[in-house]
């Protein structure tokens, strides 16, 4: 199904919080695998009920403890909450991760980007469809600060099209502004796009935009 391995590896280095270092500076082992095992049952309740549904109840039950052991790690639960943005956004990650290793990579990674959105509609929603305490101010600094990828995925660019790195990134977030559209309509469940219509309308937007530069070139 092109889904990516989803194991305790999905996840971000950073969740770990100040709690699970000792008096001798050295992380407690047992503290970190509690704390990811209530990262991972949190984001298991995100994907079936969205962040709405995550509270410290449900929490407790999906962990069969009690809130206390969940606040014995976490300051409160808009902290879990960071935590778990964080590892949906690292789920993400290994989509987009495993769409660079294929071929025309660039081209995968707006599949990958889309294929998430239809089978990870929770998470989409709360990676891009949220809103945001603090707004972008110009959106060419949208994906260099939210995309894990970045820099790989224009490279990726410039190695299969003979184009400058400034001209990638002209063609990226037209790209993923198109791309984005699609997978918000699939993730709020408007229409489900089959890959065959996503491959044919990438392809059209791409194909555009690379006469669009030509001609300005000449």
């Amino acid at each position: 199904n092109g889904k990516p391995d989803d194991n305790s590896n999905n996840k971000p280095d950073d969740t770990t919080n100040g709690k699970t270092e000792n008096t001798d500076g050295y992380w407690d082992r047992e503290a970190i695998k509690l704390i990811d095992e209530i990262i991972q049952a949190a984001l298991g309740i995100v994907r079936e009920d969205g962040l709405a549904g995550l509270t410290a109840r449900s929490l407790a039950e999906r962990l069969q403890s009690s809130p206390k052991v969940i606040f014995g790690q976490f300051e409160n639960m808009e902290d879990l909450s960071h935590s778990v943005v964080r590892a949906a956004e690292f789920v993400l990650v290994q989509y987009i991760r495993s769409a660079l290793e294929r071929a025309k990579p660039f081209r995968a990674v707006g599949m990958a980007y889309i294929l998430f959105a239809s089978q990870e509609p929770q998470l989409f929603k709360i990676l891009y469809l949220n809103p945001h305490k603090h707004p972008i101010e110009s959106f060419k600094d949208f994906l260099p600060q939210k995309d894990h990828s970045y820099q790989q995925i224009l490279e990726s660019i410039v190695e299969d099209y003979p184009m400058s790195i400034e001209s990638a990134e002209f063609v990226y977030q037209h790209l993923f502004i198109y791309s984005h559209g699609l997978a918000s309509m699939i993730a709020a469940g408007i229409y489900s796009f089959s890959q065959e219509e996503v491959t044919e309308r990438l392809t059209q937007v791409f194909t555009a935009l690379l006469k669009e530069m030509k001609g300005k070139q000449e």
